[in-house]
């Protein structure tokens, strides 16, 4: 499969909100080329040493993400058009807003991941190792072995890091799991390594299935987690309900989530909710209230929110 590579440029008042749409469209993650950060850092002397000379117009930030070349992209391109449009007709100063895209192909995709992605220990216990770097685990230490290929969830963006933590006070041995767009598997291969049951990882994406199922075979845990294809929660209809249910998605999706999760949620059960910017966080609260959910714990990383929910009667009964 291709991927393209979609670039908005845009004013700094206008990028996080730009960067949430395209998160909402279906990217993994967002890159900011904001040349004013450069000047910054070459300013405060923050390099040892850097060719990179101060850029002179600092009023343009690019907007990048990746989307996979497939049936949808036109369709996300002329919704990103128009809801950058949206913008430009609001008080919003936008800029230029100028979109534009090209390709790349999977391995090219893969090949970019290793120049960023290094190993990191995420909260007390777990750690994530790319497969391209060496590391011994110390002490009672998960050691994820992880290539994030063409899916998204490396732990090192802020809302998989909240989700990896709380999956270390979570877990309960051997409970069934579901994770909602398991992304590269993280999660799901985390909560097997935790101590959990059965974990079935779903996403909608089947090129992220096909990483996940990759990673499951790297971590050696097939026997525990099962990697499907899935609008959701779709496949698990019918299934025994799970003591965990995780989302790291977007707001969005996580209220659409609620409004069917009794049936999919073992009594005395806990939904972990991951993916919301802070703007949206009183429209998740306000389906959690509608749903007869109560958030019992909210992190807040950078923008991002992680929620843990539970029902109502079983907190309070």
């Amino acid at each position: 499969m291709r991927w393209a590579k979609v670039s908005v440029a845009a004013t700094h008042e206008a990028a996080d909100l730009i960067g949430n749409i395209l998160l909402e469209l279906g990217a993994g993650g967002v890159e900011l080329d904001d040349p004013s950060l450069v000047n910054e850092y070459i300013d405060a002397g923050l390099w040892d040493y850097t060719d990179l000379p101060r850029a002179e117009d600092t009023d343009i930030v690019t907007v990048s993400a990746y989307l996979p070349d497939d049936a949808q992209l036109q369709e996300r391109l002329r919704t990103l058009a128009q809801r950058v449009a949206a913008l430009q007709e609001s008080a919003v100063h936008v800029g230029a807003g100028t979109i534009s895209h090209t390709f790349m192909a999977d391995e090219d995709w893969a090949e970019t991941w290793k120049e960023y992605v290094h190993t990191e220990k995420i909260g007390q216990r777990i750690v994530v190792r790319p497969t391209w770097e060496e590391y011994t685990a110390k002490d009672d230490e998960i050691v994820i072995d992880l290539d994030p290929g063409a899916a998204f969830g490396t732990g090192a963006h802020a809302t998989t890091a909240m989700c990896l933590r709380a999956l270390e006070h979570l877990v309960v041995p051997g409970t069934r799991v579901y994770d909602v767009g398991c992304g590269s598997g993280i999660l799901a291969i985390a909560a097997a390594k935790l101590g959990a049951g059965e974990v079935l990882a779903m996403d909608c994406d089947p090129v992220a299935v096909r990483v996940a199922e990759q990673n499951i075979v790297q971590n050696d845990v097939r026997g525990h987690v099962v990697a499907m294809e899935s609008d959701l929660l779709a496949i698990c209809r019918g299934m025994e309900p799970a003591g965990l249910i995780m989302a790291n998605i977007i707001a969005d999706v996580v209220i659409r989530l609620l409004d069917g999760l009794d049936e999919f949620l073992a009594p005395g059960g806990t939904f972990l909710a991951s993916g919301i910017i802070d703007d949206r966080i009183g429209d998740v609260e306000r389906a959690a209230e509608q749903h007869g959910f109560t958030v019992l714990d909210m992190t807040c990383d950078k923008e991002w929110v992680a929620m843990i929910m539970r029902r109502k009667e079983e907190v309070f009964e």
